[in-house]
């Protein structure tokens, strides 16, 4: 309720007109001295009121120029030497400029809020005036030669020193130490210094100079040496001028000199140091959460009403409560509600992150980075204007835009562009979309993956990266459910290729991770190895035929297929594109010719939606195992190369399941050269270890796969014996060619049995080479193609052999009825024998049928008696 009711902050603050009204500059919120001195700096920074105006007053900052200012008005307070050491952006250059202004612009800034209260702990009524301002900007000072308008040639420090505090009379008083380049003594600039009081001296970037000067050779030192030498006797001069004073920049650590090794850097650091030792050092400027005002005071024109700011803050509160167990529980103390209504329109994570993390970075700028990069993200929210902006929070510092997304590489190497380009911006944005419009729509993949990559950049190792808490207090807003930050996590996890997960935080790295060495090695499988390696998968799963088949795996013609009198699998290619056209042209031909054994044949057909799935875990399986190979895999971490092999056994085992999956079709030819399908129903797909034995299952239970034929079949079902002679040839030819027929494992033997067993049993006679056999049994060995089936009235009848009465007794499930049908065909003619038949149905389902069964029966004069037992 109360996130409905607070407003976005676009609705609320409004922007200095400079964050809009200009293309990017990285030098907008960048200061030198040497520019601010020359009049050719931003106008914020040149215009003395229009600066005051924009700078918020922190505690440390009140302090020091309530020093300075004491003692240039002579009262004898405050240091006369300090010394500011802070990270680089952390502010100094930014106090120089103040104390700048105030020397040279007292009237202007007498009666100017941000400094009354100053003067009035000093008890002065307006700034000191007459004030003599040096400016030695070390990045804006050549170390070979300089001239002024006076046409002097100035080399040195101490040259500038002299003549911006005195003119040409002054330079004149260290002329011949600037010309020579070596340092003047103690007392002559303690004399300089008395005679121009009052006199600032403001020293920004003087590492930088003394790298410069290490180059230019002075007698038997260097111009570094001799700046040395000044810079220790001009403590002690400004120590003796009551009106004066001396402020120094120096970096906070040798990582932030621009020398050629870090030994180097590390060396001129140790030497600035102990050269200006005796200097006051003077802690930040910017307390921690005083950058809360800074940042404020600096980006915004108006922060509109303080009603607002509570809204918004109490939203993201009643939010944190909402789901205490997926938020540190510091968002929710009384403390942390304070912080974020101070740092308004900006949630504390964000300024925390830049400061508390990418602070001790050595690229970055702190408070004036922060300025920069900060400008940017309003630039793109005010543009943009998201729905559920009522803080600015990490996700808002948005990697599509180019300006920002600069901004945050240049912390790092070129590299890295490209890396946020294809895992954040391409990979991220397909798992949001693929994960539905929710998450595309507040753009959770990208945003999620920008809050790890913002952490990732940490001068701190140890802390590199984000917890999944962090991410969530950086990503997540009202009306989102936490659990779908867990979900994309998780597929952050399992798709980037730059992204790690250790010790419970996720981190991004130059090095690529173990999908991304997967992809390398799969963009190096070729069609050709992913087609040979289904061929070599689908023939391994359709078996050797179990002595029921020949199998044929993916031919690639239907006229491929081999005519034989055997049953005959084919594997359809998985790709087949029109599949009863294909089979349709197999059971036409064979070779170059017309194809004669066409009931043998057996078709699997494949689903084609399954195509996709299996050749892209074929291609996935062949990387692994390329990767298994290759010299690289025992250079990758031991946790990577086990997940290597529990990968590879997987992906075999889908690829197994795929193919299962695509081939469950069973075709054989019908009648007048078309295909029929073969109802499948039961378990076989899911019992059969392969395909051939998953056909021969179905074929069978459908009664259509049959290891012999009766006689009496054959006799009633093409006349065998009865009014015309028929060759054995000719007979097995009916079940291998016609289809529509039982299909015979083995035709020539099946028939041969029923032919041997009809004679026997006098359904027919046998000729063969002359010889006539009916009544008696006869070796397989004697019914050749050649041997003629003949009606038994042609043949002379044997003795009839002796009888004896007997019983059969048969036992079987009803659902298997077709042996039961050819049995009663061979006992029809038996005239004296009884048949007792007794069904047994434990489920009771037979009740159903009772009537009907016993009309049927007593149709045909059979006795029928019922009895009943408890169901099963």
């Amino acid at each position: 309720m109360a996130a409905r009711s607070a407003k976005r902050v676009w609705e609320v603050c409004e922007p200095h007109p400079d964050v809009f009204s200009r293309d990017p500059d990285p030098s907008l919120f960048a200061i030198s001295l040497h520019h601010v001195m020359q009049g050719s700096a931003e106008k914020d920074y040149i215009d003395p009121e229009r600066f005051f105006s924009r700078t918020y007053m922190t505690r440390a900052l009140s302090d020091l120029l309530e020093r300075v200012v004491g003692r240039l008005a002579g009262q004898g307070r405050g240091a006369p030497i300090l010394r500011l050491e802070t990270p680089f952006g952390g502010g100094k250059t930014h106090t120089m400029t103040a104390l700048y202004h105030i020397a040279r612009s007292p009237e202007a800034l007498s009666d100017h809020e941000a400094l009354r209260p100053i003067l009035e702990r000093l008890n002065l009524r307006a700034l000191p005036r007459g004030v003599r301002v040096a400016v030695l900007d070390g990045r804006g000072l050549d170390v070979r030669e300089r001239r002024t308008e006076d046409g002097l040639t100035i080399r040195t420090l101490w040259g500038e020193l002299a003549y911006q505090l005195g003119g040409r009379e002054g330079y004149r008083m260290l002329a011949e130490a600037d010309e020579t380049r070596t340092a003047p003594g103690g007392a002559r600039l303690t004399e300089l210094l008395q005679r121009h009081q009052p006199a600032l001296i403001l020293m920004d970037e003087v590492l930088e100079y003394l790298v410069k000067a290490r180059a230019v050779k002075v007698g038997d030192s260097n111009l570094m040496e001799q700046t040395g030498a000044f810079l220790s006797e001009l403590t002690s001069a400004v120590s003796a001028a009551p009106q004066s004073a001396l402020v120094l920049a120096l970096p906070a650590s040798s990582l932030e000199v621009a020398a050629e090794t870090q030994e180097a850097a590390e060396r001129l650091f140790q030497y600035a140091k102990k050269v200006l030792g005796r200097m006051e050092l003077v802690e930040t400027p910017v307390a921690q959460d005083e950058v809360f005002g800074v940042l404020r005071k600096r980006l915004f024109r108006s922060l509109g009403s303080e009603r607002d700011h509570r809204r918004a803050v109490e939203a993201m509160r009643d939010y944190y409560d909402q789901y205490p167990r997926f938020f540190p529980d510091r968002l929710r103390s009384p403390e942390y509600k304070e912080r974020m209504l101070q740092a308004y329109p900006f949630h504390p994570e964000l300024i925390d992150l830049l400061y508390e993390r990418w602070g001790p970075h050595p690229q970055f700028q702190r408070t004036r980075g922060a300025l920069r990069l900060l400008a940017l993200v309003l630039r793109r929210l005010w543009n943009q204007r998201p729905g559920s902006a009522l803080l600015i929070q990490p996700h808002h510092v948005d990697l599509s835009d180019r300006h920002i997304r600069g901004e945050v590489v240049r912390l790092l190497d070129s590299g890295w562009d490209a890396i946020v380009t294809g895992d954040i911006l391409q990979r991220a944005g397909e798992i949001e979309r693929e994960l539905g419009s929710e998450y595309a729509r507040e753009q959770l993949g990208r945003g999620a993956a920008a809050c790890i990559f913002l952490y990732s950049i940490s001068a701190a190792i140890r802390d590199a990266g984000a917890t999944e808490e962090e991410v969530r207090a950086a990503l997540l807003r009202p009306d989102i459910n936490p659990l779908m930050a867990s979900e994309v996590l998780k597929q952050l996890q399992e798709r980037l290729w730059y992204l790690r997960r250790r010790d419970h935080r996720y981190f991004f790295t130059a090095k690529p991770n173990l999908n991304k060495v997967i992809l390398d090695f799969e963009a190096g499988v070729s069609d050709e190895q992913v087609e040979k390696a289904l061929e070599e998968h689908l023939t391994r799963l359709a078996g050797k035929g179990g002595g029921a088949f020949r199998v044929v795996v993916a031919p690639h013609e239907p006229r491929l297929v081999p005519d034989e009198p055997r049953p005959t699998l084919v594997v359809l290619p998985l790709d087949v594109s029109e599949p009863h056209e294909w089979m349709r042209r197999a059971v036409e031909s064979a070779g170059e010719g017309i194809r004669v054994h066409r009931n043998m044949l057996v078709f699997l057909v494949p689903d084609p939606t399954q195509a996709i799935a299996v050749r892209s875990a074929l291609r996935r399986w062949l990387a692994l195992s390329d990767l298994i190979r290759s010299p690289s895999f025992r250079e990758i971490e031991q946790d990577d190369r086990r997940q290597v092999e529990n990968q590879l056994r997987d992906k075999e085992a889908e690829i197994k399941a795929f193919l299962r999956r695509a081939y469950q079709a069973v075709y054989r030819p019908g009648e007048g050269g078309t295909v029929e399908r073969v109802s499948v129903a039961g378990p076989e797909a899911i019992r059969a270890e392969t395909l051939d034995e998953y056909v021969r299952q179905a074929l069978e239970k459908a009664g259509i796969l049959v290891e012999r034929v009766t006689p009496e079949y054959l006799k009633d079902a093409l006349r065998v014996g009865q009014d015309r002679e028929l060759s054995s040839s000719r007979l097995i030819s009916v079940f291998t060619g016609s289809p529509g027929w039982p299909i015979l494992k083995n035709p020539k033997e099946a028939i041969t049995e029923a032919i041997a067993e009809g004679v026997q049993r006098g359904l027919w006679g046998v000729q063969v080479g002359g010889q006539t056999y009916i009544h008696q049994e006869i070796p397989k060995e004697v019914i050749r193609d050649d041997a003629v089936l003949i009606p038994p009235e042609s043949s002379p009848a044997p003795p009839p052999p002796e009888r004896k009465a007997l019983t059969l007794r048969v036992r079987t499930s009803a659902n298997l009825l077709y042996p039961l049908l050819q049995a009663a065909q061979q006992l029809k003619d038996l005239r004296d024998a009884f048949v007792l038949l007794e069904v047994h149905d434990p489920t009771g389902e037979m009740a159903k049928m009772r009537s009907e069964l016993e009309k049927l029966l007593r149709d045909y004069g059979c006795t029928v008696e019922w009895s009943e037992g408890p169901a099963a």
